[in-house]
């Protein structure tokens, strides 16, 4: 029984989806993005060279696992051949047979099953990829897709911290500034409760009594009527600042190159906001936020290349 649904395997370590990063890999990640390659000699009946366990931070749980498939002197297409007599044909498939694909750094073949709320990936190299760990032929990934599930846990804080953004907003005074370009794109959907609890907490639905003050193309930082909380919003999401990953913002002055340039404000937990370089709203914004206590400015400077 390979398990795929329950969980995930580290060597003979079972852990079943929902375990924390932090509980499959203790100490090995403080904070951000959680991943780390872990020894791991087999997994669900293949040789493996590692298993990489990967988490939106180390506070979340484990979403995917990556097992490097050893090379055992089996050719590659049998890995694929026994992966489809377990699991039937491939809900997606695709090949590259080109001569130029034939090196460590391709892909040539990539399958994808999925099943119940895990998908199955297989990817086979080019040619023999080498790590720290030894020599791979390709890749076994499961990815944990019950997104709903998996943020379960962290939903009653995410919302409790909405709420008190809410409440923060009646009588709230803001400072308002325009960019050039549109902050976000219609096509794509706003992020959904579970996204942002599972992904980026510190990330929240903006209050509708700021969102209505608000359009594609402008940002507000806005105190309670106290003054005693600061935040940044556009019309779709809001970051308290002053919290773990957002009491540092960075202030990127890109100036024209190859590229166009731009300049951004933004928290390491997935908010930002960018313009044109040289705009004098940005420039407005980052004098306003380094009036507030106990908030950092990282600034960085550079060409568009």
């Amino acid at each position: 029984m390979d398990n795929w649904t329950s969980g995930f395997r580290v060597d003979e370590a079972f852990h079943p989806w929902g375990t924390l990063f932090d509980v499959a890999a203790p100490g090995r990640v403080q904070s951000g993005y959680a991943s780390v390659k872990l020894p791991c000699r087999s997994a669900y009946g293949f040789a493996t060279v590692y298993a990489e366990p990967a988490a939106a931070q180390p506070d979340r749980p484990v979403t995917t696992v990556t097992y490097e498939l050893a090379d055992t002197g089996t050719a590659p297409r049998y890995l694929f051949a026994e992966l489809v007599k377990r699991l039937g044909q491939p809900d997606e498939v695709t090949r590259d047979d080109s001569p130029e694909a034939a090196n460590e750094n391709t892909v040539v073949l990539h399958a994808n099953w999925h099943r119940d709320k895990v998908r199955i990936g297989l990817s086979l190299y080019g040619a023999r990829r080498p790590s720290e760990f030894g020599d791979a032929l390709g890749a076994l990934c499961l990815s944990w897709a019950d997104q709903d599930a998996a943020a379960q846990p962290f939903l009653p804080a995410w919302i409790a911290a909405n709420a008190a953004a809410a409440a923060a907003a009646e009588g709230a005074k803001l400072k308002i500034f325009s960019v050039r370009y549109d902050i976000f794109d219609d096509d794509y959907p706003p992020p959904s409760p579970a996204e942002l609890a599972l992904q980026s907490p510190d990330v929240l639905l903006t209050p509708a009594a700021i969102a209505a003050r608000l359009g594609k193309t402008t940002f507000a930082l806005w105190t309670d009527a106290a003054g005693a909380r600061w935040y940044l919003s556009t019309v779709r999401t809001t970051v308290l600042l002053g919290g773990e990953e957002t009491s540092a913002l960075h202030f990127y002055d890109v100036a024209p190159a190859r590229g166009g340039g731009f300049t951004e404000i933004g928290t390491s937990s997935s908010w930002s906001v960018r313009d044109a370089y040289g705009s004098t709203s940005m420039k407005d914004a980052l004098e306003a936020l380094e009036a507030i206590p106990g908030l950092t400015i990282e600034r960085s400077a550079g060409h568009d290349a």
